[in-house]
């Protein structure tokens, strides 16, 4: 099968919908107001990757140890700080609250360039802000990947398909950090490079690097403050009114195999996190992780012909595939290369249709 991969072929409505994904793993469901609230959210605050807190544990390895470090200190740890998001030369910014008070997680992004928006998080509850629509969207999720919490456990499944290796120091927010680098041992996941402050093991900057080693996609902190007591108000909306607002609800399968859908060949390490209906059920999103890069697969009823095979490589290190499957238009979005995005989208079958 060939597929054509250019940026004019994207479809308008995909391509709608990929706009905005590169500000953040938080712009990626928060960033585009009321159209982008019409459209699936593909990637970001609401495609969430699965996190285990508590004591995590501890390798024979100074690279495995300093990466579970860095999953305990993102969620542990109070800050505040204002970081920014950039690929292909656009950089967009926001300001992070988060602390941990006996066990309970809050955190707090306001996006400080565009349109106001804001998301609120307490523990699995997420709360996301579009005050120009008056619209709250929520979602119960299981912590969500909001940067510097980019980091899954179980760390050491990452040597399967990783060469990771310290590679000294560098300062970022007027800290010094360790930098670690975790190169990709096949052609189906992008490198990545790492910089954990030295002292508390917070992830400082991350940035995810193409097939030459160059960065395609980077967040970093430029202002850090670690310590600082937070308490309940700073966790509460910044716009008034918001009681009146209209709800979005994102509804979560409660089996995760309910739709059928699956993919039969996954890039190695890839597992399934989450399946959620969206559009009254007309589409399914399946949502896969290597725990460091994410892909969603959108599954929906098509009539006619639908569209035709076609690819692309979007800004902010996310690839898109789509193709037509019997009556039903598979697309697949994520932070991988070309070649697994299209292995996974000509692999996806319904085992309803198979056994029924």
């Amino acid at each position: 099968m060939t597929a054509s991969f250019s940026g004019d072929s994207v479809p308008g409505r995909v391509q709608g919908r990929t706009r905005g994904l590169s500000f953040s793993l938080f712009v990626g469901s928060c960033s585009r107001g009321l159209n982008g609230l019409r459209r699936v959210c593909l990637v970001g605050a609401l495609a969430c990757c699965q996190l285990v807190l508590g004591t995590l544990p501890a390798y024979a390895d100074p690279a495995l140890d300093l990466l579970t470090q860095m999953s305990e200190a993102a969620h542990q740890l109070t800050y505040t700080g204002v970081y920014v998001f950039q690929h292909e030369g656009d950089m967009k910014s926001s300001r992070v609250f988060h602390t941990n008070d006996n066990g309970s997680e809050r955190t707090r992004i306001d996006a400080l360039d565009g349109p106001s928006r804001q998301i609120l998080r307490v523990d699995d509850d997420l709360r996301c802000y579009f005050p120009d629509a008056h619209v709250i969207r929520t979602e119960h999720t299981r912590h969500p990947r909001l940067f510097p919490a980019l980091i899954e456990p179980p760390v050491a499944d990452y040597r399967d398909h990783y060469d990771i290796a310290l590679a000294g120091h560098e300062r970022v927010a007027g800290r010094t950090c360790q930098v670690i680098t975790l190169r990709p041992k096949d052609g189906l996941r992008f490198g990545h490079e790492l910089c954990a402050d030295e002292q508390t093991h917070l992830l400082l900057r991350a940035s995810t690097l193409g097939p030459h080693g160059d960065a395609v996609k980077l967040s970093a902190f430029t202002e850090i403050q670690m310590g600082r007591h937070l308490d309940a108000e700073a966790f509460k909306p910044l716009f008034p009114g918001t009681a009146s607002w209209r709800t979005q609800r994102v509804p979560l399968l409660e089996d995760p195999d309910q739709s059928g859908w699956q993919v039969n060949s996954l890039p190695p390490g890839f597992h399934k996190i989450r399946e959620i209906q969206r559009h009254a059920g007309r589409m399914v999103q399946l949502l896969y992780s290597d725990g460091l890069s994410t892909v969603s697969v959108f599954v929906e009823p098509v009539e006619g012909n639908g569209r035709p095979e076609q690819g692309a490589f979007l800004p902010g290190a996310l690839s898109y595939y789509s193709v037509r499957s019997a009556d039903h238009q598979v697309t697949v979005v994520g932070e991988v290369p070309m070649t697994a995005a299209t292995q996974i989208g000509q692999s996806v079958i319904n085992l309803r249709s198979i056994h029924p």
